[in-house]
């Protein structure tokens, strides 16, 4: 697919000078948040959660980004043209981005090139790199240099989603000679060209940032990005700690909403609390994600979960309204159909299903008395459901045990360590699980990949080991269909199949929660909660 000697075609062309003055430039604050589910790579390739995204999004950039209307922006590509079978892409390279100093360097200032691309995106979608986002390049056919600032991306088949999947943080681009150098210690010293430069990281505790003096970005000012000087994230576990600290001021950033300070913070209705109104402002926002339990449709266990009437059951028996009042102060849209979020094409308005996830429980103890399991008889060798989970979510599974056990259900909670929890999901060795997918870009076909039959894990991120041709198909049909209309039936149809079979119980369309100290500015809502930090300071009033 890739020409040979490649790497001494880059050598060839590396562009070195001596190091300079930035230029203008604001030298401003730190700003503090906290992760709790901590990180464990640092390389763009192995970014698979909110978790890493929000970091490697600020060491490395992407050809183009998304902005919070989800519209593509040129990033390190300055422009770009499709032909007219909408498989080739030309992008044109901007010729000022440096990568950030490191000692592979030998003290040089590098800039990017095309072959820096090419090298990414082959690296990407190499199999001995091992990356879980090698899927995101999968359509492509060639890459190619055309110089020193153009690259050509021959695909296989035309993609409406490309761009926004080369926007991901899979995609961020990175030197060879970081990857020579550091080999696989590039996990824990990346090299990129982002807003942001690595400094240090004191795993389980910190992990520091420092503003990159020659970032390729300015505002409308002509003042160079970004505004602060350093961001630092640390790593605690223990979410209740976590808001203490963001109330002593330790912390100056509180995102998504938590059992164990949700009611100190929040009102009812999800609004701050008339105590804290003075202190904080408070963003929410649409969010593209979709919070559901996963059921595995291969070996289900129990054994009833095969029967799709049992399944139906289980869905209608939660009242979602008072759930989300309950665990979520309101925070939250109740999930009625399938598993695509609000905002994409192919979701559909509740009044447009014929029959929407609403509470029923006559129904549903009906459904379950036809499927063989007779309310009322208390059943003890009913095989429970093992429900698995993190402890970020034992309100919410402790909830489903309730209400599933109120219908003869018997559900047992299965809390885990997080990476036990993520590696056995990945693996798919749950049969049951608590699940959210937030949109990695901004498509449907992001989410209905989480059941396609290609994908099934542990080969991808299908951990339910859904297989249907039929579904597949109209994924398929939808993914490479230039026409949105087409789009738009072909990824309802298959959303309408996981929905009429309840091979997923979707609980909540979510909406993001940003909490910040009033005196920060610039940190804009994004519908994939992407975290952007290159206009962001404190107010100057």
């Amino acid at each position: 697919m890739f020409k040979k000697g490649f790497f001494s075609l880059v050598i060839s062309i590396m562009i070195f000078i001596s190091c300079g003055d930035p230029g203008n430039k604001i030298i401003g604050d730190v700003f503090r948040y906290n992760e709790a589910g901590g990180i464990s790579s640092l390389d763009p390739a192995f970014s698979r959660d909110q978790a890493s995204n929000w970091i490697t999004k600020q060491i490395f950039s992407t050809l183009v980004d998304i902005d919070s209307s989800l519209q593509i922006l040129p990033n390190l590509a300055l422009s770009w043209e499709v032909d007219e079978t909408a498989r080739v892409y030309d992008f044109l390279l901007r010729s000022d981005v440096v990568f950030h100093n490191s000692p592979c360097f030998n003290g040089q200032k590098r800039f990017l090139t095309a072959n820096d691309v090419v090298y990414s995106f082959e690296r990407l979608m190499n199999p001995m790199t091992g990356s879980p986002g090698s899927w995101v390049l999968e359509n492509v056919k060639n890459i190619e240099s055309n110089g020193l600032f153009h690259i050509i991306v021959t695909l296989n088949s035309a993609d409406p989603s490309f761009l926004s999947k080369i926007s991901m943080p899979y995609c961020g681009i990175v030197p060879f000679e970081a990857i020579e150098y550091y080999g696989k210690e590039f996990s824990s010293n990346p090299v990129g060209t982002g807003p942001f430069f690595f400094k240090k990281w004191k795993r389980s505790d910190k992990l520091v940032l420092r503003r990159n003096n020659f970032f390729y970005q300015f505002d409308d000012s002509g003042i160079s990005l970004p505004y602060l000087e350093a961001v630092s994230i640390r790593f605690i576990p223990d979410r209740q700690a976590a808001f203490l600290e963001f109330v002593k001021g330790n912390l100056d950033f509180l995102t998504g909403i938590d059992a164990s300070y949700k009611d100190q913070l929040f009102t009812k209705n999800g609004q701050l609390k008339e105590r804290w109104v003075r202190e904080y402002d408070l963003y929410r926002a649409p969010f593209l994600n979709t919070e559901f339990i996963g059921i595995r449709s291969t070996n289900p266990r129990p054994s009833y979960l095969a029967d799709s009437r049992v399944r139906r059951a289980l869905n209608l028996s939660i009242d979602r309204t008072s759930m989300i009042r309950y665990l979520k102060n309101g925070i939250g849209k109740a999930a009625y159909g399938g598993v695509i979020p609000i905002g994409l094409i192919g979701h559909r308005k509740e009044s447009d299903w014929l029959n929407p996830f609403q509470y029923d429980r006559d129904t549903a103890i009906s459904l379950l008395n036809q499927a063989g399991l007779t309310f009322g008889l208390n059943d003890s060798t009913l095989d429970p459901i093992v429900l698995s989970t993190t402890s970020g979510y034992r309100d919410l599974c402790e909830y489903l045990q309730n209400v599933w056990g109120n219908i003869g259900i018997p559900v047992e909670v299965n809390v885990m360590p997080s990476a036990s929890f993520r590696d056995d999901k990945s693996n798919g060795r749950l049969a049951v699980y608590r699940a959210s997918w937030i949109a990695d870009y901004p498509d449907a076909e992001n989410y209905l990949m989480l059941f396609e039959s290609k994908r099934s894990a542990p080969h991808g991120p299908n951990s339910s080991q859904f297989k249907n041709e039929s579904f597949d198909s109209l994924v398929g049909l939808g993914k490479f269909a230039i026409s949105d209309s087409i789009r738009a039936s072909s990824f309802q149809l298959a959303d309408k199949q996981l929905h009429d079979e309840s091979r997923l119980i979707p609980l909540i369309y979510d909406e993001s929660i940003r909490v910040l100290r009033k005196e920060w500015r610039g940190l804009p809502t994004h519908p994939m909660n992407w975290l952007d930090l290159r206009r962001t300071r404190k107010s100057l009033n």
